[in-house]
């Protein structure tokens, strides 16, 4: 099971980061682009290497939590990042001032 949650974790912040290298793109923030990047790289090679053995394995199911994970990773990246975006920066403006 605890393969399964990876999976699907994996996949989740997959579809977070890659939702953001799009905005990046547009953007033109370069350096946040490349940082994006090296996430987006960590965590496919995490979901891909999780998700094969299950599958290899015999365990099909896995492939429920990987597009679940996808699915609500990319409903989350377009719903709610940028809130939690602004809380974290006025969290860390508010310890920055002490």
């Amino acid at each position: 099971m605890t393969v399964y949650f990876l999976v699907f974790m994996f996949q989740f912040f997959f579809n977070i980061f890659k939702t953001l290298e799009i905005k990046y793109t547009y953007e033109h923030k370069v350096n946040a682009l490349l940082v994006n990047s090296v996430w987006i790289n960590v965590v496919s090679l995490g979901s891909t290497y999780f998700a094969l053995d299950r599958l290899l394995a015999g365990q099909w199911s896995v492939i429920v939590f990987y597009i679940a994970g996808s699915v609500v990773g990319k409903w989350f990246a377009m719903t709610k990042v940028n809130l939690y975006k602004r809380k974290v920066k006025r969290l860390y403006l508010k310890f920055k001032k002490r």
